[in-house]
């Protein structure tokens, strides 16, 4: 993958993210690695990711303690990656969790946005 010049996603890429299975990796306080997948996730606009977070396991402990994430969506028969750097604001409990969690058809109040600062492609 190379890194791309812009920070904001096209409509495609927002497209791609929205529709393929996105993978997210972060890293624990020791700088372990941890990456699963993340049905919930969207584009929000060209500027950032969001997902409900559901599961409340080893990600979320990690961007609780700060890490930034790498997202990556792909398409095997095309060959076509994209991935994006950045850091996350965690909505608990607010209209705005609540509303994406009813939107995407999950049973939780929590939400996390990615605001996209690199983009490789």
């Amino acid at each position: 993958m190379k890194k791309l010049d812009a920070t904001t996603l096209t409509a495609d890429q927002q497209k791609f993210f929205t529709d393929a299975l996105a993978f997210v990796a972060s890293v624990d306080k020791d700088g372990n690695p941890q990456v699963g997948p993340k049905e919930s996730l969207t584009a929000l606009d060209d500027k950032h990711l969001v997902w409900s977070e559901v599961t409340f396991s080893h990600l979320w402990e990690n961007i609780k303690n700060g890490s930034k994430v790498a997202v990556v969506v792909a398409d095997v028969p095309s060959h076509t990656n994209v991935r994006v750097l950045g850091s996350v604001t965690i909505h608990e409990g607010d209209d705005f969790a609540k509303e994406y969690a009813a939107k995407v058809g999950k049973k939780t109040d929590v939400a996390v946005v990615v605001e996209v600062e690199e983009i490789f492609a």
